[in-house]
């Protein structure tokens, strides 16, 4: 896992801990300070190939981390 990977990780469970339902990726985009949705969307596709995370491509807030703890 990357640097960046990992920081998109922590802010997304974050996000679910903080409001009890996961973020959109223009939610993440803005809180990781990104300037495109596509950069989001590279970055947890990676974390969903890496089995860190999965979600429902053609719905919002389906986000689900499915590795906790190697965010910590």
């Amino acid at each position: 896992m990357t640097k960046r990977q990992k920081e998109a990780l922590q802010v997304a469970i974050a996000f679910i801990d903080t409001n009890g339902f996961s973020p959109t990726f223009r939610e993440l985009k803005e809180r990781l300070g990104l300037k495109s949705q596509s950069a989001v969307h590279t970055l947890f596709i990676r974390l969903k190939e890496q089995g860190y995370v999965t979600w429902e491509y053609d719905r919002p807030r389906t986000l689900k981390i499915l590795v906790k703890g190697v965010a910590s």
